[in-house]
């Protein structure tokens, strides 16, 4: 019960006391209210129970959604109908406009931007072109406004809690980019390495094969060369053999078995 009801209370309480104690009954009852300053304190406290608690679970329910339809907005909004490379240099452009804000909420700087000069290209290239990267603009809290007939996206303080939801979905679709990427690196590089060590073996083999090619050609030139040194061996042999016989053997005629001797080999004629 509120301190006014209970202040209700006691005056109903007393109203059938005599009309003398009435004025000390509203002096105590004036003096028992209470003030303006302990309400706010009551209040202070429990909000700040409330918040020592964590959100409500209207309050995450709420959030969870925001989450959702952000996720919605990357994929399919930005990632599906634009290139890969595109899609990715946009959100990286969010994200850094969205953090520029969170740090520095305060910064006109930040708070608004130009999408027609020169000085903003990359703004124009990665957010303005882009298909979808104008949509979740919007949803992180930016919306178009002309000043001085010229076009600005400025942003609602209003919407920092999306802002900051937004650019926490941002940061987690990037990171799983990367992961994407790193896992398409690695796998590319084993593709390469085994590739390479695939090579690697088919040279070893073929110089294994070149190599026992040559042993065996040089073992058949060796064996070549012995067997035309033994060869030669043997004619040398032969013809000394030959020539040996030659010089050294008498001449035989066919016939009853006389040799022929030369006049120089006769015996000298018998005188009487």
């Amino acid at each position: 019960m509120t301190g006014q009801g209970l202040g209700n209370l006691r005056l109903k309480e007393n109203a059938k006391i005599a009309p003398k104690t009435v004025p000390i009954l509203l002096t105590t009852y004036i003096m028992e209210s209470p003030s303006p300053n302990r309400f706010a304190e009551a209040v202070e406290r429990r909000l700040s129970l409330q918040h020592s608690q964590g959100p409500s679970p209207a309050e995450l329910a709420a959030e969870h959604a925001k989450r959702q339809k952000f996720r919605r907005l990357i994929d399919p909004g930005i990632l599906r109908p634009n290139p890969e490379p595109q899609a990715v240099e946009s959100m990286k452009i969010l994200h850094k406009l969205t953090e520029n804000l969170i740090r520095e909420p305060e910064n006109p700087k930040f708070q608004r931007f130009k999408t027609t000069n020169a000085t903003h290209s990359q703004i124009q290239k990665h957010i303005i072109i882009p298909k979808g990267t104008v949509e979740f603009l919007r949803e992180l809290g930016f919306h178009p406004e002309v000043d001085n007939f010229q076009p600005f996206f400025v942003f609602n303080p209003k919407r920092m809690s999306d802002l900051k939801i937004g650019s926490a979905m941002l940061k987690e679709s990037l990171d799983l980019q990367e992961q994407k990427r790193a896992r398409a690196m690695e796998s590319k590089q084993t593709v390469q390495e085994a590739r390479a060590e695939v090579i690697e073996r088919v040279h070893l083999a073929f110089m294994d094969d070149r190599r026992a090619k040559m042993e065996l050609d040089e073992r058949e030139k060796e064996l070549r060369a012995a067997r035309a040194q033994a060869t030669a061996r043997q004619e040398a042999q032969q013809m000394e053999r030959s020539q040996h016989s030659t010089g050294d053997d008498e001449d035989v005629m066919d016939g009853p078995g006389h040799s022929l001797r030369s006049a120089a080999d006769q015996p000298p004629p018998y005188n009487d």
